[in-house]
């Protein structure tokens, strides 16, 4: 049946919110096309019961949303103070081969920086101890947690009592994507180059960080995963989740999220994660999921946790692309920075 047959069949006035709903959970490709479009200019008429959509084609709804998917460019395009900020570097390593990238990227953060590591087995921490025994821009903490919940668990409930210590944290972790190896190659360097890539870039990153407002600052989409940013398989776990934290939400909130999970964020910005008890147990064990565990919706439910905690987020991009598929703000000015993070930000909060 083809997607506008399945559009006639089962949108009808009293059944949009269930479909929806079905959509994000079984459908989200459906889910992503059909209401996005609806609530963004898509032309409907009134035919009794039912509503009949008039869609362009996909390629016109995946240019609707790119249009306003505002990222701020960095390095910035003006010269500031540097920001004074107590800065910790959040690292899981499962893969020991990239430990080496890993620290010569934190070698970029301009300031001190203490990183706290975690790993899942002695013969993988005693590889990271060897990599990062000269490191020299702050102490090295290492600790090896049960293999549950990825980055995210080792992260935010193996670390958690460190974040109260510091103003900016960034974190990072060795991505491999073995399930998709030829169409996510890129992936990984998109999102260290972005995050770490000069001590430009992070100096700036921590800039944008230093406003108030901000609380969360993550690379643009990898072009390839784009399609990918959507409820997938964890619409009713990320649901779940976020109500044990107090923040309501439904499929008519905007799906975006920092995929990948690497990020720069303010701890305070995350203190209802922090607060909601998570155990490793909370989590299933590994057995190579690539979507669907407590650790994907996590991943989904973040912006949603900055913005319950009085923050926003911006996406950042250090791409020279001269043929964009995304709008880039370049920020000459602190002024120009100011307007471009109001303008950069919408709300995951607000129903569409």
């Amino acid at each position: 049946m083809s997607l506008y047959r399945i559009v006639r069949s089962f949108i009808g006035r009293n059944f949009v919110w269930p479909f929806e709903d079905f959509c994000a959970l079984h459908r989200p490709e459906i889910f992503e096309f059909i209401f996005y479009r609806l609530r963004h200019g898509a032309s409907f008429e009134d035919c009794g019961d039912a509503l009949f959509i008039r869609m362009q084609g996909f390629d016109d709804f995946v240019h609707l949303k790119r249009e306003n998917d505002f990222a701020l460019k960095v390095p910035l395009h003006f010269s500031a103070p540097p920001v004074k900020f107590k800065v910790a570097a959040i690292v899981h390593i499962f893969y020991p081969e990239l430990a080496d990238e890993l620290k010569n990227l934190l070698l970029n953060i301009p300031c001190s920086v203490d990183v706290f590591i975690s790993t899942t087995d002695e013969m993988r921490k005693s590889v990271i101890e060897k990599v990062f025994a000269g490191f020299d821009k702050g102490r090295v903490t290492i600790k090896i947690f049960e293999n549950r919940g990825r980055d995210i668990a080792a992260s935010f409930v193996g670390f958690r009592e460190i974040f109260d210590d510091y103003d900016a944290c960034i974190h990072i972790h060795s991505k491999k994507s073995p399930h998709a190896k030829k169409r996510l190659s890129g992936w990984r360097d998109h999102l260290y180059r972005n995050l770490l890539g000069s001590p430009e870039i992070v100096g700036d990153i921590l800039q944008i960080l230093a406003d108030k407002r901000i609380g969360m600052v993550f690379p643009q989409y990898f072009t390839p995963i784009r399609v990918s940013i959507n409820w997938g398989e964890n619409y009713l776990a990320t649901k779940n989740f976020l109500s044990r934290l107090g923040i309501e939400t439904d499929s008519r909130h905007l799906v975006e999220f920092p995929a990948g999970s690497m990020f720069w964020f303010k701890p305070k910005a995350l203190a209802p994660l922090f607060d909601s008890g998570l155990t490793f147990d909370d989590f299933p064990a590994e057995c190579g999921q690539v979507d669907g565990t407590l650790a994907h919706a996590i991943e989904r439910a973040f912006l949603f946790v900055v913005e319950a905690a009085g923050f926003q987020w911006v996406k950042v991009t250090a791409d020279e692309k001269k043929f964009r598929m995304t709008p880039t703000l370049k920020s000459r000015s602190q002024a120009e920075l100011d307007a471009n993070i109001a303008r950069a930000w919408h709300s995951v909060l607000k129903r569409y």
